[in-house]
C-alpha cells in the first residue's frame, strides 16, 4: 500500500499531470489519483510472454501461444466530454511565449492481436523553441525502421482549428516528408497520414534508407480520460489552457515499406496533450488496450520523493475504477533495446480486483530524447512491444515504456 505521506503540489514536475487547482499539500495517495491523467506524450502498453515460450531472431520474440484474452462489447455511446475534455480539445491551442518548454504533442500507437505488426508516432511542437518533435516507428514482424526529425521549422507547421472542421489539426510538408492528422469526428475518428524515408535499425536491411508510408484511420473506444487542467507551476500557465487526454481506440489502415504494403487491422491508443512540459524525471508506463479492457499502471520516480505507483482498470463495458496499488517488478537489459525489460506486476483495483502475470520483450528500439532536457544528455528511454501472460494464463500484447537515468544527470 502506498504510504500517506504528504507532498507539495508546487514541486510535481514531468509529464505526468498536475492536481486541482487549491491543492497546497496532498497524500501521496491523492496525488496519484489525481496525477493518472499521466503520459508522457509518448505511451506504452503492457506485457509479454514467460521465457521458454517463443523463440528469438534479430531480437524478436516469437510467440507459440495464441492471444486469448476474450472480447467484451465496444462501447460506442461514450461521452466525450465525460472527463471535461470538449471536442475543441481535439485541435491545438494557444501557447505562453512565457515558457520556452511549452510543448503540444499528438501520439498514436498500434499493433495487432498477435504483435506481429505493430508502431507509434508522435508529433510535438515547441512553438517559443521554434521547432517540431516528430517521430514515427514501424516494425513489421522483423525489422524496426524508424523516421526520426527533432528540429523541423515550427514556421512549417500548418496548425488547423476547431470552426474549421475540413483542416486537419497538424500538417507538415517538406524535404520528402510527410505527416498530418485529420480528424473526422471530434474526440470520435480521424486519420494519420506520414509518408517518408525510414532508416531500418534492425533486420536484414539493416542500415538501408526506404521508403514509408502509413495510413491509419482511428476510432475511439472510450472517452478521452483526463484528470483536469490543474495549476502545479510547472505545468500551468497563468490564461491559458493546459491539459491532456488519452484514448484507447481501434483502427485500420496499411503501412507501405519499400512498396511492400501490409494491411493493418490493430488497436492501441492515442494521447493529445500541451503546456509547460520538463522532461527530467523518471517514468515506468504501461498500458493496454485488448478487446476485453483497457489498463494503465504507472511507477513515476521524482528525486527526493517517494515512488509514485499509480493507474486504473476499465473493463469494456463497465465503469473504471483506480488501482489501489501497483507493483512492477522489472528487470532491465541496458545492452539490448531489443530486449530491453522483463518482469513481473501485481495490480489491486479500488474494488478488489487483481491483475497479476508475467512480461517479456517482444522487441524494442531505443528513443532520442537527449534534447529535450535542461542539460542535454543520454537517458536510457525505451518503448517495448510486450506481450503479458496473465494468472490464469490467458495473453494479450501491449506496450512497455521506461525512462530512466544510466548515470548522475549533469547539473543544468
Amino acid at each position: 500500500m502506498l504510504e500517506r505521506q504528504s507532498v507539495p503540489a508546487s514541486v510535481i514536475v514531468g509529464k505526468f499531470g498536475r492536481l486541482s487547482p487549491g491543492v497546497g499539500q496532498v497524500s501521496v495517495r491523492q496525488f496519484v489519483q489525481c496525477l493518472l491523467f499521466v503520459s508522457l506524450a509518448l505511451r506504452c502498453t503492457l506485457f509479454a510472454l514467460p521465457v521458454g515460450t517463443g523463440w528469438v531472431h534479430c531480437g524478436v520474440l516469437q510467440s507459440n501461444r495464441k492471444h486469448t484474452t476474450v472480447a467484451a462489447p465496444m462501447s460506442t455511446g461514450f461521452d466525450v466530454t465525460e472527463f471535461g475534455i470538449q471536442p475543441g480539445d481535439e485541435f491545438p491551442h494557444p501557447f505562453s511565449s512565457d515558457h520556452a518548454d511549452w510543448n503540444e504533442s499528438y501520439f498514436f500507437d498500434w499493433y495487432d492481436a498477435d504483435g506481429g505488426v505493430a508502431g507509434h508516432c508522435r508529433i510535438g511542437w515547441h512553438p517559443v523553441q521554434e521547432r517540431v518533435l516528430f517521430w514515427l516507428y514501424l516494425y513489421n514482424g522483423s525489422e524496426w525502421l524508424v523516421i526520426e526529425e527533432y528540429r523541423l521549422p515550427f514556421a512549417a507547421l500548418q496548425l488547423g482549428s476547431e470552426g474549421a472542421n475540413t483542416e486537419p489539426a497538424f500538417a507538415y510538408q517538406g524535404w520528402g516528408l510527410e505527416f498530418q492528422y485529420q480528424p473526422q469526428q471530434p474526440l470520435r475518428s480521424g486519420q494519420l497520414h506520414v509518408s517518408g524515408f525510414a532508416r531500418v535499425l534492425c533486420g536484414p536491411r539493416q542500415g538501408m534508407i526506404l521508403p514509408v508510408a502509413l495510413e491509419l484511420g482511428v476510432t475511439a473506444i472510450g472517452p478521452p480520460y483526463s484528470r483536469g487542467s490543474g495549476s502545479v507551476d510547472s505545468h500551468s500557465a497563468a490564461n491559458f489552457s493546459t491539459d491532456r487526454y488519452e484514448q484507447p481506440h481501434v483502427a485500420q489502415g496499411h503501412m507501405v515499406i519499400d512498396g511492400d504494403t501490409t494491411a493493418l487491422d490493430v488497436r492501441g491508443e492515442r494521447d493529445h496533450s500541451w503546456g509547460p512540459r520538463p522532461w527530467d524525471m523518471g517514468w515506468r508506463f504501461l498500458v493496454i488496450n485488448n478487446p476485453a479492457f483497457s489498463l494503465l499502471a504507472t511507477q513515476v520516480e521524482i528525486p527526493g520523493w517517494p515512488l509514485i505507483s499509480m493507474g486504473y482498470y476499465h473493463g469494456h463495458g463497465e465503469a473504471m475504477e483506480h488501482l489501489a496499488e501497483a507493483e512492477l517488478a522489472l528487470e532491465f537489459n541496458a545492452d539490448d533495446p531489443t530486449a530491453a525489460v522483463s518482469g513481473s506486476f501485481n495490480l489491486l483495483c479500488d474494488s478488489g480486483r487483481k491483475v497479476e502475470g508475467t512480461i517479456e520483450t517482444i522487441s524494442g528500439t531505443e528513443i532520442d530524447i537527449t534534447h529535450t532536457f535542461a542539460t542535454p544528455h543520454r537517458s536510457e528511454y525505451r518503448r517495448s512491444l510486450i506481450r503479458c501472460t496473465f494468472s490464469d494464463g490467458s495473453q494479450s500484447i501491449g506496450w512497455l515504456e521506461c525512462n530512466r537515468e544510466t548515470q548522475a544527470a549533469p547539473d543544468a
